[in-house]
């Protein structure tokens, strides 16, 4: 089965967001070049991560930069990783996929260019009767997705560094954040981990404060961005654009000015239009601004994902920064953006 092939399937199963193409009056020859090269770009097709790549093709930052980009969703927590590990996809940006380092170990020609989204968006919530304090999780069932997935493993670093045993714990699979949520809405779990996009929900759960993960694990890179090593040899000037395009949008996106094209973009994003979910999300990044315009991530930040899921059993051992990184196209870019 030929790379060519494996693409042109890919194309065919996705849904296809958009093609970002080159503008009139290139900033630099550094985009000129970029313009040149045709990238497969994947993400999650969760409402976040639709509601920044709506954003991105509102503002235009991919034509600013020159960014040459086929744009797809690649469903389902792994469908990303998956596409860019069989040569179907080049990088994908949005994912909180908690497994790349993992992937990387067993042998996936992959490695990580930088940070997406720098702190965890993600709360615990529970039935206010009787669970106000971590500890009083112990005995109780907290509903969570895969065993060892993103809400899992984080419920597990959580409770660990608060010296709370997880085994007194009882964790169900009910998929997504929101299906996470509706669990204990509906009386199936006692608690649950899931998106700050609830905290203006109306349906009588009380946000425990010491499940903050974005206080509580201050460290943990919330979204990672990785890309195939064949794309970062071969399309390196493209990958840097990408780069840039998505520092400079989250700039944007933490700034008061955009507040208007936010709500479009999450309009265009949520078949039905939650308010009460996209100011909570607004007011998450106005408050906490869990983006940053350089995407650059250090060997330190690198070493404590290992140490983390070493500990938690998911990576077997720490790799050197150079086997699961590369930074040389995220320095590029916040060099173009200043």
């Amino acid at each position: 089965m030929t790379q060519t092939f494996n693409r042109r399937r890919f194309l065919q199963g996705s849904g296809l967001l958009g093609l970002g193409l080159a503008a009139g009056g290139l900033a630099s020859p550094h985009v000129a070049r970029a313009a040149a090269t045709q990238l497969m770009l994947v993400s999650n097709p969760g409402l976040e991560n639709a509601t920044l790549n709506a954003l991105m093709d509102q503002q235009g930052y991919f034509g600013k930069f020159g960014v040459d980009a086929l744009v797809a969703e690649a469903p389902g927590a792994t469908g990303p990783f998956d596409a860019i590990a069989a040569g179907a996809a080049d990088l994908c940006m949005v994912s909180g996929y908690n497994m790349v380092l993992s992937r990387i170990e067993q042998g996936a020609k992959v490695k990580i260019i930088g940070a997406g989204m720098r702190k965890t968006a993600l709360t615990v919530f529970a039935r206010p009767d009787g669970i106000a304090t971590l500890a009083d999780l112990q005995g109780q069932t907290v509903a969570v997705g895969p065993k060892m997935g993103l809400l899992h493993a984080l419920m597990l670093e959580l409770l660990k560094e608060k010296g709370i045993d997880a085994a007194q714990v009882n964790f169900v699979d009910k998929g997504s954040n929101d299906q996470a949520y509706q669990a204990v809405v509906k009386g199936q779990a006692d608690a649950c981990c899931t998106s700050v996009s609830h905290l203006n929900d109306k349906d009588g759960l009380a946000q425990i404060r010491e499940g903050k993960m974005w206080e509580a694990l201050p460290r943990y890179t919330f979204q990672t961005g990785y890309a195939a090593d064949g794309a970062l040899i071969d399309k390196q000037e493209g990958i840097v654009a990408v780069m840039a395009a998505y520092g400079a949008l989250y700039d944007y996106l933490m700034t008061p000015d955009a507040h208007d094209a936010f709500f479009e973009a999450r309009k265009h994003a949520q078949k039905k239009f939650d308010q009460g979910s996209a100011q909570a999300t607004w007011d998450f990044n106005q408050t906490q601004r869990p983006y940053a315009k350089d995407l650059t991530l250090t060997e330190a930040d690198i070493g404590y994902l290992q140490d983390m899921f070493t500990g938690l059993g998911s990576l077997k051992r720490k790799q050197p920064f150079a086997d699961v990184a590369d930074m040389t196209a995220a320095k590029a870019a916040a060099k173009l953006l200043g």
